[in-house]
């Protein structure tokens, strides 16, 4: 079993935060107790509380595998806003529980826009959504393992499948979905001719519409069809070649709106 499992508690230490470790290690305890092998777990971080980045992430990864069934994508951005409120034993946002068409199936906590990108039915998991701070950890390894288990059966035989979840929250227009590591900003703008400049952090700059990244010239802003998207439909980026479009808008974050000229 491999599992894709997306956080953001990382995201200001790397990968190496001891968080991960903690989920990693219950996780292979679940496993094992159900006479289960060791999963292969990759780790991935994302941004504090940004359920955007999250679900593109989800979507990403989930969208794209070829793993079928024996892949899991378990994943842990908790804002706690569905209650502003003072919060009794620690509760949060329920889990929630997906399978793709291609047969992926994705866990984690229903908060924001983390299931907003699948185009799949999504139903509460029935487990507990309080008893520590740190649930990812303390309280829903079980049931991942549980979903592991029941890996070659049907969603619907699942013991802990809950109930539908409706009105999903859509994903805004015009936003930035994520930053990569050149610092090109993943967004899902539609391409239009039109375009011609773009504003993030009230930082306006002129731009090409390309067919490709790489459509322009050293030192210029390009939109174009990037390396990221599912079903055979590619998302957008903003890219400066030669250089960073992130720090060229003064380091935004995945959620931004992004004004079109």
């Amino acid at each position: 079993m491999y599992i894709d499992f997306i956080a953001d508690y990382g995201s200001t230490t790397g990968q190496d935060d001891l968080a991960f470790s903690e989920v990693n290690i219950k996780l292979c305890e679940e496993f094992d107790a159900l006479n289960m092998p060791f999963p292969m777990i990759k780790n991935l971080s994302v941004g504090p509380f940004n359920t955007i980045e999250t679900g593109f992430v989800v979507a990403q990864i989930a969208q794209n595998s070829k793993l079928g069934k024996k892949h899991i994508v378990y994943h842990n951005t908790a804002p706690r806003k569905d209650e502003l409120s003072a919060r009794e034993n620690n509760a949060g946002e329920f889990l929630a529980v997906c399978e793709l068409a291609n047969g992926v199936r994705i866990i984690g906590v229903y908060g924001g826009y983390t299931f907003s990108f699948l185009d799949a039915p999504v139903y509460k998991v029935k487990c507990a959504y309080d008893g520590s701070q740190f649930r990812s950890r303390d309280v829903f390894p079980k049931c991942v393992a549980s979903l592991a288990q029941c890996v070659d059966k049907p969603l619907s035989d699942w013991s802990l499948l809950g109930e539908k979840v409706n009105n999903i929250p859509k994903v805004p227009e015009n936003i930035i979905l994520s930053v990569d590591g050149y610092g090109n900003i993943k967004t899902n703008i539609q391409i239009s001719d039109n375009i011609k400049s773009v504003i993030i952090n009230d930082i306006k700059e002129n731009l090409k519409v390309g067919q490709g990244i790489f459509d322009i010239n050293d030192g210029d802003l390009v939109l174009a069809p990037g390396s990221s998207g599912w079903k055979g439909n590619f998302l957008t980026e903003i890219c400066l070649r030669g250089g960073s479009a992130s720090q060229l808008f003064n380091n935004p974050k995945a959620g931004d709106k992004i004004s079109l000229r």
